[in-house]
């Protein structure tokens, strides 16, 4: 992207690329190109695990370009169609129409409508048959993607269950029939050839009987399968995982290290979509586990690290992996978290060990509030497990308690509803006798969708109305507890996603309307506009109920040509079992073939208890020469190109772990959530060029300068570099306290201002005067004229702002991204002088 559009916006680091592990390639070296994308905002999809293995599988092939594109957010979608320029990808900022696959990631329905901002953006038709041979193949994957209907008038083709291997068998199969110039048409029938890949052009939509909901069938002539079998990766216990995923500048919802301890769920709760369609459960080898975790962290300089699962507590090696990962992450200062840790699965020992280094908020998820709602959904949780879990947190220092629960759920009453507000005040009551004072308590409630592909497809929705009420019920029992945080999602967003959940073809037309009209980013409450949609539905003659009643169990249905490996007869008597709260064992309980989710392979390998014993442990890092007491050490560093488009807590973040990837000791606060000791000089504006920037952090270790810039430097980003470093003597001020002076240049020319003395002398004008005068001590031209150099007094620590000053004499409103902050001066001792071949000094 250009840098003028990227001046525009409020976050231009989501898109100026650079991050550390990016994978940029020749794209004249491939023979497929791809961009993977993700129709939610950067900090979303760099959170994404099965874009990070879709990366790495990719370019691990060296005739495969993978690189990644985000949805823009609406004030850089304004400013690339200002400037009329393509959106490109992060890595060689290459337009999309130029790949020759885009890749979608399909997660949630209520980004459809960014899917269709980055085909546009991208110069991509919105229907395939109005592509050409050569646009590229637009591909969607991912969860939502078991119900393609909605879509099936976007896409060229959409890919089923894991795609470690069946990607690139697309890649290849793409490729070679663009090699050998055959027909697009043709070319997406031989797609189809490709197990679990569906092409909605070779598939019809008609009304059956006894359902309002349109169905598919394959064209008549057509070699496609009547029905489509998701693939399934039978190699996952010892598959290979990606360790040296791309480190985001801006800091991502889950920014840390996530490694998958398993896929699929032996839990069988009856609203999780996910657990059928991720079925079967398999586990990963412990000693794969541990090494991913260690070389992840080593190779990113992560502070976090979680281990990842649909039901990480289900993970039959979960207390020795914990113990040996915590034995090397420790003393590194790096946290492990779990994610969906069942209350069962809680024991002391893996309380007290995750809690080592630091504590966050801690998870639980009831779902509903009474033990007789819990069985109709399968969730085999009693409250005294919660209780249970929830002291064993507080017994060991943790003070936010995060609890989920669904409202709508089938069968729900008043008195289920009522049952939340008493289980949280429970737990609030628990906490408070532990911790001698009231836990901070997070209540999320979430309405209850009928997901495709679960026992609950056929029940219909609440009714919004209902659905408030129950919200109502819940805030006004809770509403007086200051320690208690309720959030709730938008009902009228919910009943959309349902929409689009179970939708058909017809959907297809109102999402293009509702798009023109200005839909974006409907998942987030600001921009969600319900007005759009009831226009878009209405125009298209389309009734919204079609889709939230109830379905006749055995009705045809739009998704059932999609085989997500839970066979409809088992399906059908999970919701009997449902009705009369009857529970069904998990598959780690019992062993059959009932649901049919096993079909995939002959065989899985269960059992590494072997491994386990056999891990070694990991050596620690080389000894370095060790104080008896902390040192003080002062850096300088530069921040120049795309890197200064971060802000300055994305810097501290970025500086951190490059500090962690080079094995460079820092010294750490104490308390609940220890911090590195650093201290850090003026933050340098957002676009602004910082060339002798600094910061100061205590260690023990003996830092050599040179190895200590060699290692920082070979472990730093783009646009990132170190400059010095020097001990600063024990009881001597600090940096920042003999801070004085600062020397900024703009530069003229390329912000098409022309040097002039009369431009000079109005930087003495009165009213300049009376703004600035008393910290600009010197305006003056450099280099011909190209560049203004401005010097500013520092007192008290209070750093002027010269970038408003220029705004306001040269009426250039991005002065900031003109400017460089070159320089500092001290009082006394500062930072010493930089090498004499530096282009800059101090």
């Amino acid at each position: 992207m250009s840098d003028a559009a990227l001046t525009a916006v409020e976050k231009p680091s989501r898109y100026a690329g650079g991050e550390w592990n990016a994978v940029r390639k020749d794209p004249a070296s491939v023979r497929c190109r791809v961009v993977l994308a993700f129709p939610d905002l950067y900090e979303i999809g760099m959170s994404y695990l099965g874009q990070k293995i879709l990366y790495d599988r990719a370019n691990a092939r060296p005739d495969v370009l993978a690189e990644r594109v985000f949805a823009p957010w609406p004030d850089f979608e304004l400013a690339l169609r200002a400037a009329g320029e393509p959106l490109r990808s992060l890595e060689n900022q290459t337009p999309l129409a130029e790949f020759d696959i885009i890749g979608f990631s399909l997660l949630y329905e209520l980004n459809d409508s960014n899917i269709l901002t980055i085909l546009d953006l991208g110069g991509i038709p919105f229907r395939p048959a109005a592509r050409s041979p050569e646009h590229p193949l637009v591909l969607a994957g991912g969860p939502a993607a078991f119900n393609p209907e909605p879509l099936a008038g976007i896409f060229d083709a959409f890919f089923l269950g894991d795609g470690e291997e069946g990607f690139l068998e697309i890649c290849d199969a793409w490729a070679t029939s663009k090699r050998d110039a055959r027909s697009r048409a043709d070319r997406l029938a031989s797609l189809a050839e490709i197990p679990g890949v569906y092409v909605p052009s070779l598939y019809k939509a008609f009304r059956p009987g006894g359902s309002p909901l349109l169905v598919v069938r394959p064209e008549e002539g057509s070699r496609a399968p009547a029905v489509v079998h998701k693939r399934v990766l039978a190699s996952f216990g010892h598959s290979a995982f990606p360790e040296q995923i791309i480190v985001p500048n801006l800091q991502a919802v889950f920014d840390r290290v996530a490694v998958e301890v398993a896929r699929g769920c032996p839990q069988k709760c009856r609203f999780c979509q996910a657990t059928n369609l991720y079925a079967p459960y398999r586990v990963k080898d412990p000693g794969c586990v541990i090494d991913a975790v260690r070389n992840s962290v080593e190779a990113t300089g992560y502070e976090d690290a979680s281990l990842f699962g649909l039901s990480v507590g289900d993970y039959p090696y979960l207390e020795p992996v914990v113990e040996q990962l915590m034995a090397s992450l420790a003393p590194r200062r790096v946290s492990l978290s779990l994610s969906s840790l069942r209350p069962k699965r809680l024991s002391a020992e893996i309380a007290e060990t995750i809690t080592k280094v630091r504590k966050t908020g801690f998870t639980l998820v009831p779902e509903a509030g009474t033990e007789r709602l819990r069985r109709v959904i399968n969730k085999p949780v009693e409250d005294k497990d919660l209780w249970e879990a929830a002291d064993h947190a507080f017994r060991r220092g943790w003070r936010l308690l995060k609890l989920y629960f669904m409202i709508g759920l089938p069968t729900e009453t008043d008195e289920d509803v009522d049952a939340i507000p008493v289980l949280v005040r429970e737990l609030s009551a628990r906490g408070r006798a532990i911790l001698g004072g009231p836990p901070r308590i997070h209540v999320s409630l979430s309405s209850f969708i009928p997901k495709p592909h679960t026992p609950f497809q056929w029940v219909a929705m609440e009714t919004p109305e209902r659905l408030l009420e129950k919200q109502h019920r819940v805030r006004a029992a809770l509403g007086r507890d200051r320690s208690v945080e309720i959030k709730t999602q938008d009902v009228r967003v919910s009943v959309l996603e349902a929409i689009f959940s179970r939708g058909d073809r017809r959907l297809g037309a109102v999402l293009e309307a509702a798009w023109k009209e200005g839909a974006r980013f409907d998942g987030w409450n600001e921009h969600f506009r319900v007005d759009i949609w009831d226009r878009a539905l209405a125009g298209c003659g389309v009734d919204p109920k079609d889709y939230l009643g109830r379905l006749e169990p055995d009705a045809l249905l739009p998704w059932d040509h999609i085989a997500s490996g839970v066979g409809r007869s088992f399906l059908k008597a999970e919701l009997g079992r449902a009705l009369r709260a009857e529970p069904t064992p998990a598959c780690t309980d019992r062993s059959c073939e009932t649901c049919r989710g096993c079909d995939y392979a002959e065989t899985f390998e269960r059992d590494y208890s072997a491994r386990v014993e056999k891990i070694p442990p990991q050596a620690g890092p080389a000894d370095a020469a060790k104080s008896a007491v902390p040192l003080r050490y002062g850096v300088v560093y530069e921040k120049i190109g795309r890197f200064r488009y971060l802000g300055h807590n994305d810097l501290v973040n970025a500086l951190q772990r490059v500090f962690r990837r080079a094995g460079i000791e820092i010294l750490y606060s104490e308390g609940f959530h220890p911090k590195p000791l650093m201290s850090f000089g003026p933050a340098l504006p957002l676009g602004m060029e910082g060339k002798a920037e600094f910061f100061e952090f205590k260690s023990k270790a003996c830092l050599d300068p040179g190895a200590f810039l060699g290692r920082a430097n070979i472990s730093a980003p783009p646009g990132l570099r170190f400059r010095s470093v020097a001990p600063i003597p024990d009881g001597a001020p600090s940096w920042m306290g003999r801070l004085r002076e600062a020397v900024y240049t703009f530069d003229l020319k390329g912000a098409g201002i022309v040097a002039t003395e009369a431009l000079l002398k109005s930087f003495d004008e009165p009213g300049i005067q009376a703004e600035a005068g008393e910290w600009l001590k010197e305006a003056a031209y450099e280099q011909d004229g190209e560049r203004l150099r401005l010097r500013v007094a520092i007192r008290a620590q209070k750093i002027p702002r010269p970038q408003d000053l220029l705004r306001r004499v040269l009426g250039c409103d991005k002065a900031v991204y003109h400017m460089i902050r070159e320089s500092f001066l001290f009082e006394g001792d500062g930072p010493p002088p930089i090498d004499t071949n530096d282009r800059n000094p101090v």
